[in-house]
């Protein structure tokens, strides 16, 4: 009895680390970039104060990994008190792990996000966000819904997802998590793992990458 209920009880872990993040945000081909008019206003993205944080985790055997990424310039435009166009580039050098306490566990794991079957970024040493459009929401937990053309390694794609958008003196914030399918972008790690039947994938050692990730955009702007 305990061994089925031990048993149950990992299953259940799995099946709900194997969800964590929800759908994938809804992606297509790159957009058209939004574009501000001559009265907008300019505000200078914060490096300092800005970044990516990003969340991957593995299917069938129950495990997940944090950490960020720097943003290294941008500027956001501001038009009649709304946030209407922008870009900011992101250094994919950069890429830490936060939940990690051995260093050398650490560091392999950062050494590995870097490599070829990774984000490959001795070849691609920035990504990229820019801003297709922005759609206020009411009554909703978020305030808003950003669509923008996320560019890793050489493939620019458009997502769209909910953001909190704050405007306060001269400056502005906006948080937003996105859900991606990393394979639309070429990041194809255990890609044909995840192609397996679910039966062979239980059979995979070291069990196996999901495809999706998250990525929270933290952008602060000044004026």
């Amino acid at each position: 009895m305990k061994k089925q209920l031990f048993y149950a009880a990992g299953m259940m872990a799995i099946t709900f680390l194997a969800s964590c993040g929800g759908n994938a945000s809804k992606s297509g081909e790159a957009g058209d970039a939004a574009k501000a008019g001559d009265s907008a206003g300019t505000y200078k993205v914060d490096a300092a104060a800005s970044n990516l944080e990003w969340r991957g985790w593995k299917i069938v055997k129950a495990s997940e990994h944090k950490g960020t990424i720097s943003v290294k310039e941008g500027e956001l435009k501001v038009e009649g008190g709304k946030l209407v166009a922008g870009s900011f580039v992101i250094d994919m050098n950069s890429i830490k792990n936060t939940d990690l306490k051995d260093t050398a566990y650490q560091n392999k794991l950062v050494g590995h996000l870097k490599a070829k079957d990774f984000f490959d970024v001795e070849k691609y040493p920035t990504a990229k966000f820019e801003i297709v459009s922005v759609a206020e929401k009411a009554a909703e937990a978020s305030t808003h819904e950003i669509t923008g053309n996320l560019t890793l390694r050489d493939s620019a794609r458009k997502i769209t997802f909910p953001a909190n958008i704050k405007m306060e003196g001269n400056s502005i914030s906006a948080t937003g998590k996105a859900t991606i399918n990393r394979l639309e972008w070429g990041v194809n790690y255990d890609s044909k793992n995840l192609g397996l039947a679910e039966a062979a994938q239980k059979a995979v050692k070291d069990g196996i990458v999901n495809k999706e990730m998250d990525i929270t955009f933290n952008i602060k702007a000044t004026k």
